[in-house]
């Protein structure tokens, strides 16, 4: 966890709303001033394994008591399966003012045209809702790159549904099950391999398929756009930044915007 809250330094003194994005992968922290319009002020990521063990919350504390002696708020999002239970209590042991709000679907306010809207996942409705409120009207394409990508149609400033991808890790796991002779590429190790076509080995090879093959599918997507003209591609996402060179090869840089906080947005943003 990032140091972010310094003694003495009044950094943080009018903190007031902490949002947490609870996923299957890793748990998300944004720290917000009391005005909910305002931008992120600090954020940190844990694996959620680790949450779920409550242990390493022991090292908060530190952390917790730099923390402005007024009440906080904690507004929670949940995709992942986690003991939510036992971390509000852990939370309450050091801080036993503060308030939790656990953020639900229906409370998001954007409008919904797909089959089943309430079945729709509350990550994916969150950062459609807070691209919304950055771009109002613009028709765009909200990507967000974790575990899953998804890849969401707004327009009128309505969630239309869209695609979902499994996310590096989880294409990287696919290629042993098709050879025993082709490499699990974990997504760090991706990171490392030069982004060239042709691979001019197995493992290069591999990655180029991960790689421009997701760039090609969000690419193919956008194309698809209903109100093609104009629209934004909104990007956001632990893997977000990974993409945005690819990208930028293929659609106008001036359509394309990366904001990686954008579900913790949009959990802040709700009463």
């Amino acid at each position: 966890m990032s140091n972010l809250w310094k003694p003495g330094t009044g950094f943080f003194y009018f903190v007031m709303n902490i949002a947490v994005d609870i996923g299957n992968t890793c748990v998300k922290f944004g720290v917000f001033p009391p005005d909910r319009e305002s931008e992120i002020v600090g954020q940190w990521t844990m694996p959620s394994d680790e949450l779920g063990k409550i242990n390493p919350l022991e090292t908060w504390a530190p952390e917790m008591e730099n923390l402005h002696p007024d009440p906080l708020i904690w507004r929670i999002a949940q995709t992942g399966k986690f003991p939510l239970k036992k971390f509000k209590e852990k939370i309450l042991a050091l801080r036993p003012k503060d308030t939790f709000k656990t953020v639900m679907r229906k409370q998001i306010p954007i409008k919904r045209d797909v089959d089943a809207p309430d079945q729709v996942g509350i990550d994916r409705l969150l950062a459609a809702y807070a691209a919304v409120k950055r771009y109002g009207d613009a028709p765009m394409l909200v990507v967000d790159v974790g575990t899953a990508i998804t890849v969401d149609v707004v327009q009128n400033q309505t969630f239309r549904g869209g695609a979902i991808l499994p996310g590096l890790a989880a294409l990287s796991e696919t290629y042993p099950r098709i050879s025993a002779k082709l490499p699990r590429l974990g997504p760090d190790a991706a990171i490392k391999i030069e982004r060239n076509y042709p691979g001019r080995n197995t493992k290069s090879a591999v990655f180029n398929g991960i790689y421009w093959g997701t760039v090609g599918a969000i690419r193919q997507f956008y194309e698809m756009h209903p109100q093609k003209e104009g629209t934004l591609l909104i990007l956001t996402g632990g893997d977000a930044q990974f993409f945005l060179q690819g990208l930028t090869q293929m659609i106008p840089a001036g359509r394309i915007l990366h904001h990686d906080t954008l579900v913790l947005e949009g959990i802040n943003l709700i009463p």
